[in-house]
């Protein structure tokens, strides 16, 4: 292969680690979430699945056959405004899963899922080809801390939201 042929199998330049958007819709139970919000998310991946083995002994031997597919967590990173934007509905859902007052929460699925769309971009804000990404039946496990320190002067506040889903579809 030589470096014509390879660049001709980049195709428009190659796929970039920093064109995506994410975006979900918050349940209905969390009110007056801003909707330009995916601008403030400054980090997330394309998920990623795993089959466990399911394993049968013979003779001594482990026999190793397909399994059950896993679809790890999700995880994204959002800047924090100094209206808490993002990090006030974040609270409000995880709230509705688990009232941190009395331990109610809300019972029925639908009424705290929600898919996740993760588009892989190119530099033209078009969606690449296989670039979308639809998390299924999505909601929050666990939204990360946020430091605060003295000497922390030229960064933003940041913390990140961990998801659980049923699975992803591709498009």
């Amino acid at each position: 292969m030589n470096i014509e042929e390879f660049k001709a199998r980049l195709g428009a330049g190659g796929a970039r680690p920093n064109q995506f958007r994410v975006s979900l819709a918050f349940p209905g139970y969390v009110p007056n979430v801003d909707t330009s919000y995916s601008l403030l998310v400054t980090g997330a991946a394309l998920p990623a699945s795993n089959v466990n083995p399911a394993i049968i002994q013979y003779r001594g031997r482990e026999i190793k056959l397909a399994g059950e597919r896993i679809f790890d967590p999700f995880t994204i990173t959002i800047v924090n405004d100094s209206d808490f934007s993002l990090r006030t509905p974040f609270e409000q859902w995880m709230n509705g899963l688990n009232n941190r007052e009395d331990n109610t929460g809300v019972l029925t699925p639908s009424d705290y899922q929600a898919d996740i769309v993760v588009e892989h971009l190119d530099r033209n804000d078009e969606v690449l080809a296989g670039g979308q990404y639809t998390l299924r039946n999505a909601f929050p496990i666990n939204m990360s801390e946020i430091a605060l320190q003295y000497a922390q002067n030229d960064i933003f506040e940041e913390f990140t939201v961990t998801f659980q889903y049923t699975h992803y579809d591709v498009a």
